[in-house]
């Protein structure tokens, strides 16, 4: 039977997002998150007691007593793997039945490249349904051979299962940041990531936005995505914020070889249609992206734009040489 609601009656569908932080990396995003106070569920997962009692989520949980007596697992990926086995009922109970989960990590640990591909795996047997992404840091080509070989490990392991997973490398971040002080440089690519998952998170809701992003329309454009190319950028002018959020992708990817692209804007009150329109132009006449999912929040506080660009399905060179073509791998 039909049920007729005025509208202030009208149930609202709510949606339940985690963000998982794996690893010290991951433990550190969401700590970010949880000060930001950003509209998900926050959960954090390391084999580290140490780690785990300075960081803030609303649940910490530990892995793999047994296998790590509450250390880290000192690089060991089979032994983040054994951890995540031991103590997968916890993180599952945990996570209950989202609707969106982000996972956040550095890939090259043993908890990262060890402990999440084993997680994802186990939820998407559990929760078919369940759109996964994972945002994963690549370490610096420096840090040693074992390093960039977890890193490989976890990234061939992690393809298959996640819906799409967002790839931001620490080469580049030398490249862009290298002049800054090691902690300014290393907070540029926390609040990149911060920015990204908390522009993502409030896309979907209707309250202020001029077009906001449905949560039907962001399962199809990016379930079974494969390798994604983020940025985030700033400017008065939109467009320039767009160029901005590509300039600061920390991934070898040309956003021209991407299947499709979101694009989330945030203007000030009064931003112009034709401005507002700029940055979906010249994605579509200058890299040729066929395929856009787009939203607009206008807020009177803002006094410039932002706009975050999740483009999907992207090549990238480095990539392909460390793992092969990715699109096989997804299969």
């Amino acid at each position: 039977m039909e049920m007729t609601y005025r509208s202030e009656e009208l149930p609202r569908v709510g949606l339940d997002i985690v963000v998982l932080g794996v690893g010290g990396g991951g433990s550190n995003t969401v700590t970010n998150l949880y000060r930001r106070k950003v509209p998900a569920r926050l959960i954090a997962v390391d084999t580290d007691v140490n780690t785990l009692s300075v960081t803030k989520a609303h649940a910490l949980i530990q892995i793999g007593e047994t296998v790590c007596r509450g250390r880290g697992t000192g690089g060991d990926i089979a032994k983040g793997r054994k951890a995540a086995e031991e103590d997968i009922d916890k993180v599952l109970e945990a996570v209950k039945r989202p609707d969106l989960l982000i996972a956040v990590c550095g890939l090259g640990g043993g908890t990262g490249s060890g402990a999440l591909p084993y997680i994802v795996s186990e939820l998407k047997k559990s929760l078919p349904d369940l759109v996964v992404g994972v945002i994963g840091d690549i370490p610096f080509k420096f840090e040693g051979l074992e390093r960039i070989k977890n890193a490989q490990v976890g990234l061939k392991e992690l393809l298959p299962v996640a819906d799409f997973i967002v790839v931001n490398m620490n080469d580049m971040l030398l490249d862009k940041y290298g002049s800054l002080p090691v902690r300014e440089a290393f907070r540029a690519v926390d609040l990149l990531v911060a920015n990204a998952i908390e522009s993502l998170l409030r896309c979907f809701d209707p309250k202020g936005s001029i077009k906001h992003v449905d949560f039907s329309d962001f399962v199809s454009a990016v379930k079974g995505s494969g390798l994604c190319m983020m940025g985030f950028g700033r400017h008065r002018m939109i467009r320039r914020a767009l160029e901005n959020a590509i300039e600061n992708r920390l991934l070898d990817a040309d956003p021209s070889s991407a299947k499709g692209a979101l694009l989330l804007v945030q203007a000030p009150v009064g931003t112009s249609l034709k401005e507002a329109m700029d940055a979906l132009r010249a994605l579509s006449e200058k890299y040729y992206v066929e395929r856009i999912l787009w939203g607009l929040r206008t807020d009177p506080e803002l006094r410039e734009s932002s706009v975050l660009l999740i483009a999907s399905g992207v090549r990238s060179k480095t990539i392909e040489d460390w793992i092969g073509e990715v699109e096989l791998l997804q299969r």
